[in-house]
């Protein structure tokens, strides 16, 4: 009996001992590693917005080989993978450093793919070839660089998509909701969410990085239009269209062709048609279809073909490649990197102006264009167009590594948030834009869907003033039915502006008209609609169920409307609901509040696309 408590006393030691040292310790290693990787990858990433490549290439290096700690320190516990229940942590453990390493990989071959080309395009301290060339031809040797390295891409994508795969693998569902104060089981999610999207969007940009160098006129020169759209007079697209440009780009050398408000675009147009039904519903006193108003579809690439059906009627038209719409974010963004610009003896600026609450270039525009006067302005509407010139040349006039790398992350940010659309004729680049959401497109989805979309028709420049803040309330049954009580409220708590056109005023706030459409899934139900002032309509359209109203918003006032409907079939299953709401163009983020089966999903404000889902 002794002899058998000392032989179960010893095993017992044996395994307490040989857990210590075969598992104890080599995690707390793995543990320490860990903590090292995750402080050198906070570093590295500061060093990305530096545009020094030789400083990104010896900090990544440096991350790389601590990495290589964590992998070795790692191997030492994967022999658990074959032991029931523990070993499947350790293949999420295995499976995590992996997917890592991949992506290491694809980052060290960026580098390397970019770094012979570092001093031309100017990410490489003291690189002056570049700066000294003349500010026209800086844009074209970073084209014809582009075209040498982009060989690259697959290989990089390949490490990219093996990587995603890895981090795939792992089950979240396994561990623990909270452990303390950690949220584990959501941020395991978040981050194969992040690691997902950011290989998705790779995958999605690759055909559009191939075709770089022919949108840059590397081959042929491409034609493009700039469209510009007023957001403060919101329309489907954006914005009430102002101004337009035509700029070539032969080899990377830009010229712009002219450069003209969209007034004189429509006076090249002898005979309008007649306007489509909504605008001679909702809008004041407009009875023939112009140009300034064709962006009626909240689809960028409709928008396009009803400009076009126009466009095509002018003697000023031109044949072009691609079309891109820009709001007025993208001009006091602009100014806030490279400061005041100076257009026609008229300086603009990014701060904030008093008079409107709103930056400095918003309001002089507005007072250059809107506000009558006794005498004839030349060229009113076309600086906004000399405007963009300016500042294109002030992009390409500065060392890349003082400004480039800020601007494309300022423009890839309102390519994101829709500030920024963009159209091409060559169906691939077109596909390949629309794939990353920079099209403007309503999107097909299988899921629950909501595209809230408002039109100011003749209510002056209001929609600076006024706020609209969106709550939806979802309930879906054991069986999968799906209901929505949608509440959007406007508020104006501004004064009336002076409007009086006689004695110059400058009319910038208005009764807002509202012509609003909600787009839902196909097949949906309306059970109420109230606050619309006129008939309600339903129909569809885009391949989505649309409810149609139409409101006012005074200044100093607000105004409601209610809406409830019912979702086609069996949308969802409870645990696996998914909710795309889809910002529109032009808007600066409206308060978003989304709750399912009572519990909040999102509070915020919707500045891009949303998907919510039920975990």
């Amino acid at each position: 009996m002794k002899k058998r408590l000392l032989v179960g006393l010893f095993l017992l030691g044996l395994l307490l001992g040989g857990g210590y040292f075969f598992i104890y310790r080599p995690l707390l290693k793995v543990k320490a590693q860990a903590v090292k990787v995750k402080k050198a990858a906070v570093e590295l990433k500061a060093v990305f917005s530096k545009n020094n490549i030789d400083l990104l290439e010896k900090k990544f290096n440096s991350f790389s080989k601590i990495y290589s700690n964590l992998e070795k320190e790692a191997k030492a516990v994967y022999w658990l993978n074959g032991v029931p229940i523990l070993g499947s942590y350790t293949k999420d453990l295995e499976n995590g450093i992996e997917g890592g390493r991949s992506f290491i990989e694809a980052g060290k071959l960026s580098i390397e793919t970019i770094k012979p080309y570092a001093d031309l395009i100017g990410f490489k301290k003291g690189s002056v070839s570049f700066v000294q060339r003349p500010a026209e031809e800086r844009l074209q040797t970073a084209v014809l660089t582009l075209d040498k390295i982009l060989p690259k891409i697959d290989s990089i994508s390949e490490k990219i998509s093996k990587g995603e795969k890895k981090i795939k693998k792992i089950n979240a569902g396994r561990y623990p909701k909270k452990i303390g104060s950690l949220c584990l089981r959501s941020t395991i999610k978040n981050i194969q969410r992040q690691v997902e999207g950011a290989s998705s969007l790779f995958v999605s940009a690759k055909p559009l990085l191939k075709k770089l160098p022919t949108i840059m006129g590397k081959d042929k020169t491409q034609t493009y239009l700039i469209i510009f759209q007023n957001d403060k007079e919101l329309r489907a697209t954006g914005g009430f269209i102002t101004a337009y440009a035509v700029f070539k780009i032969d080899k990377g050398k830009i010229s712009i062709d002219k450069s003209e408000d969209i007034y004189s675009l429509d006076n090249s147009i002898s005979s309008h048609p007649r306007a489509p039904l909504p605008i001679l519903k909702y809008h004041l006193n407009v009875n023939k279809f112009y140009i300034r108003d064709s962006n009626l579809s909240p689809d960028f690439p409709q928008s396009v073909a009803l400009f076009n059906s126009l466009y095509k009627k002018s003697s000023e038209r031109t044949a072009y490649d691609g079309v891109i719409a820009i709001d007025s974010q993208v001009l006091v963004d602009m100014l806030k990197i490279f400061g005041d610009t100076e257009v026609d003896g008229v300086r603009f600026s990014a701060r904030k102006d008093p008079r409107c609450n709103c930056p400095q270039v918003i309001y002089r525009l507005s007072d250059i264009v809107d506000r009558p006067t006794p005498y004839l302005r030349e060229n009113r509407k076309g600086i906004l167009g000399d405007l963009m010139y300016a500042l294109f040349y002030k992009a390409i006039g500065f060392s890349p590594s003082r400004y480039w790398g800020t601007l494309a992350q300022t423009m890839f940010k309102n390519l994101g948030e829709k500030h920024i659309l963009l159209y091409f004729t060559n169906k691939t680049v077109e596909n390949a834009v629309a794939s990353l959401g920079f099209a403007g497109k309503i999107k097909p989805f299988a899921g629950d869907y909501l595209h809230i979309n408002d039109v100011n028709f003749a209510g002056a420049k209001s929609n600076m003033f006024v706020s609209e803040a969106i709550n939806s309330k979802t309930t879906i049954d054991s069986k999968g039915n799906v209901k929505r009580r949608l509440v959007i409220t406007y508020r104006n708590p501004y004064k009336h502006s002076d409007c009086n056109l006689e004695r110059g005023g400058l009319c910038l706030n208005a009764t807002l008209r509202d012509w609003l459409r909600i787009y839902v899934p196909q097949g949906s139900k309306l059970i109420s609609f109230v606050g619309s002032k006129k008939k309600v309509e339903t129909y569809n359209d885009l391949g989505k169920t649309v409810f149609e109203g139409f409101l006012t918003v005074s200044p100093q006032g607000m105004a409601k409307v209610e809406i409830s409907y019912l979702l086609p079939g069996k949308l969802a299953k409870k645990s696996d609901y998914k909710l795309l709401i889809q910002k529109q163009p032009g808007t600066n983020g409206h308060e978003l509040t989304v709750e399912v089966n009572g519990k909040n999903r999102f509070q915020g404000r919707l500045i891009k696309d949303k998907l919510i889902g039920n975990d």
